[in-house]
């Protein structure tokens, strides 16, 4: 019953685009940046009616990117592109086997990271759905629409700029922001995981002034994000509504990521918030700890106030839910 017909959703129907490399097929043009999103997460919802037994998909999202996806409101287990540190895309065949598909209207759901974009030569490579393609009674989808980072190009949130956040509900709706209101959600810690595939988003405050000494010191702070080997997951660290940090454990060992005075407020209180992605019916847990880096007696004024660049949720952010 969900609804896409809101401002966080844009229709993917161009049947052009000035992108010199061409998208396979009849379909429209599933190319992101031809919609206003240039970055992070980007959510698809295409439309089919009739009893596909598959689809076919090509999503390229850069190197070390990966997606999902799922009919309905099933995620179809397994059959996600965890990425990896070379491939730029995934091409797979997904079974719609265990799936309820229904002789009207269907949705399929595909949710892509985005790792950048290339140098070079390389830098007009698109990033987005190369080709979709249903296999069995009905071969073409009706309609798509796409949704990334809220507001688009837009730039919404002037001072941290759209390189802040991707399109994941909790970025859209602003869950990662200073002053959100989480009073009623339900008590949950990243190390106890998500079940099965899926994405959660966990968030907390953290008073440093309570913790670190008073008298001027400077202190280097960085987290560290770490999951039990074998897992497929992507988190994502936010800080004060700043996203810094990014952790793919089936890629590489980035696990460090350290955060300067102005995004963390040393002397002061602090909003944190973590997105876990997990691709895999494993589940994923991640822990998430702080580590000291150093503390120094110098000139440096370590309490900054930060305030102006740290601007707290509103209300507009509810339209892009």
């Amino acid at each position: 019953n969900y609804s896409d017909a809101g401002a966080a959703w844009v229709a993917a129907n161009h049947t052009s685009t000035p992108n010199p490399t061409k998208p396979s097929g009849s379909g429209p043009v599933l190319y992101a940046d031809d919609y206003g999103f240039h970055l992070g997460n980007i959510l698809w919802r295409g439309r089919f009616n009739g009893k596909a037994t598959a689809v076919q998909l090509s999503v390229q999202g850069g190197t070390a990117s990966g997606w999902d996806y799922k009919v309905q409101k099933l995620i179809l287990e397994g059959r996600s592109f965890p990425g990896d540190p070379v491939s730029v895309r995934g091409n797979l065949t997904l079974s719609f086997s265990n799936a309820t598909v229904l002789d009207g209207e269907n949705v399929l759901l595909v949710l892509q990271d985005h790792s950048g974009h290339d140098q070079r030569a390389d830098a007009l490579l698109p990033r987005g759905i190369l080709s979709a393609s249903l296999v069995g009674a009905s071969n073409s989808f009706t309609s798509w629409r796409v949704a990334g980072n809220a507001g688009g190009q837009k730039n919404i949130d002037p001072v941290r700029g759209p390189i802040a956040e991707g399109g994941l509900h909790a970025e859209r709706v602003g869950w990662h922001l200073p002053g959100f209101d989480d009073s009623k959600w339900a008590a949950g810690s990243p190390s106890d995981g998500v079940q099965g595939a899926g994405v959660a988003f966990y968030r907390t405050q953290v008073d440093l002034s309570k913790v670190i000494d008073k008298r001027g010191y400077d202190v280097a702070l960085e987290f560290i994000i770490d999951a039990p080997q074998g897992t497929n997951v992507r988190a994502q660290l936010y800080v004060n509504g700043y996203q810094y940090g990014k952790f793919v454990k089936q890629v590489g060992n980035q696990i460090a990521f350290p955060v300067p005075p102005g995004i963390l407020n040393i002397r002061g209180k602090n909003t944190i918030g973590l997105s876990v992605w997990s691709q895999s019916a494993q589940g994923a847990k991640v822990s998430i700890e702080w580590n000291v880096l150093g503390v120094y007696d110098s000139g440096f004024n370590a309490d900054i106030d930060a305030a102006y660049l740290q601007p707290g949720w509103t209300t507009e952010r509810l339209a892009y839910a």
